[in-house]
């Protein structure tokens, strides 16, 4: 089969994926017109700075999230570590640290909180979860089974009592990637222990097989190695979720403005849906793309163990460059976070390169309206907190809370 008719048929294969609820749910209609939310986020604290003491300074902050008392919690990814502030920004305590040993990490990619301040981490390399109680000592380890992210949809807690991510076996034991799936599962994950259970699948456009013979010395392994490493193609829609009070869940994967609800099952429940459609690329905007992925490229420099740089030369830039597959059309929606009083924030796309306004929808599908006061939170609280990863003049990483305006809360 070529190339192009495999696509087809992943495509087809997800299209069936992605209405086979259809006929049972609801299509709740959302207005065309936007309508401005009143009011600007204040800022009450924030944590991180280039120098200072050892609680204000982080490496790679990889989320953030509150618990119900509107305590703040960063994973810091580059420490290993998780560390806790409250409601005005005092420092708490640190969960974790560098290590091999109970309530250590060695990779931490992930993390969850629950409402009373247990926190969940995924560490990739200790394969599964480590959970530490309230007060931040160590509880348990939770093995899984399937080890890796399949997309960036994200990871969350559920009140059934686990959590909630996309996650696959990346390569099998002997190394080789899979090539059949064309789908990634979210799944549920009991912290009490057992099997993880798949609630849904997630249509993943990416993994199409390539069969294409490589010219010279190369081979098709190393083709179909490439084609993985360098990931989805540009603009493609990047699935995300989150989870609502009950146990339902929001979810987008697609090109048009259509959020899914999910019961606490994984059926899908209704449609919200806005009359926005996807973008169609242009030249312009694959060129900037081009651009954007050189420029990623040459900040990839460093030293091997022999002293010798590991930047990568101009010829492999290119290659890699060249290489590079486009979608047809840039999605409308970019991602969605949801809130604990059941509330979604939907983040439009503007072009091809910047993020657009923010809807604030009702998990039963009320418009509350749109702004362009503030980009998408990274995580935000009962009483109203939102927490914004950023980085500031000089690329140090911190972390901001704002206090939401009454009727956004």
């Amino acid at each position: 089969m070529k190339p192009m008719i495999r696509v087809a048929a992943s495509v087809l294969s997800a299209l069936v994926l992605a209405t086979g609820a259809r006929a049972q749910a609801r299509v709740i209609p959302l207005p065309a017109r936007d309508r401005p939310l009143a009011g600007t986020p204040a800022q009450v604290f924030s944590v991180g700075q280039a120098e200072g003491s050892d609680e204000q300074m982080f490496g790679v902050v990889a989320g953030v999230a509150f618990d119900a008392r509107d305590n703040l919690y960063v994973l810091d990814r580059q420490s290993a570590r998780v560390m806790v502030y409250g409601p005005t920004g005092r420092f708490i305590r640190q969960i974790g640290g560098k290590g091999e040993g109970p309530g250590e990490f060695s990779h931490p990619m992930q993390f969850a909180v629950t409402p009373d301040g247990r926190v969940v981490v995924h560490d990739a390399v200790r394969a599964g979860f480590i959970v530490f109680g309230p007060d931040g000592a160590y509880l348990r380890d939770v093995p899984m089974e399937r080890l890796g992210f399949g997309t960036g949809a994200g990871f969350a807690w559920h009140p059934r009592g686990g959590v909630v991510g996309t996650f696959r076996n990346p390569a099998s034991r002997e190394g080789n990637f899979s090539r059949t799936e064309t789908s990634v599962p979210l799944l549920f994950q009991p912290l009490a222990g057992g099997a993880a259970v798949r609630l849904f699948r997630i249509p993943e456009f990416s993994r199409v097989e390539q069969t294409e013979q490589s010219s010279g010395s190369g081979s098709v392994r190393n083709v179909t190695r490439t084609m993985m490493m360098q990931g989805p193609p540009v603009f493609a829609p990047s699935p995300s979720f989150g989870v609502l009070p009950g146990g339902e869940m929001a979810l987008t994967f697609t090109n048009g403005y259509t959020i899914r609800i999910l019961s606490p099952d994984g059926q899908t429940a209704r449609y919200l849906q806005r009359p926005m459609r996807a973008r169609v690329t242009t030249e312009a905007d694959r060129e900037r793309a081009r651009d954007r992925a050189r420029e990623s490229m040459r900040q990839l420099s460093g030293s091997s163990s022999g002293g010798r740089s590991t930047a990568p030369s101009s010829a492999s830039v290119e290659e890699y460059v060249s290489g590079l597959t486009f979608a047809d059309t840039i999605a409308a929606v970019r991602a969605l976070r949801t809130t604990p009083s059941g509330r979604i924030w939907v983040q439009r796309t503007a072009t091809a390169d910047e993020p657009g306004p923010l809807d604030l929808i009702t998990a039963r599908g009320e418009y509350l309206g749109t702004t362009s006061a503030m980009k998408l939170p990274d995580a935000v609280s009962a009483s109203g907190l939102a927490a914004f990863i950023e980085t500031d003049e000089d690329d140090v990483a911190r972390v901001v809370v704002r206090r939401l305006p009454a009727g956004w809360r």
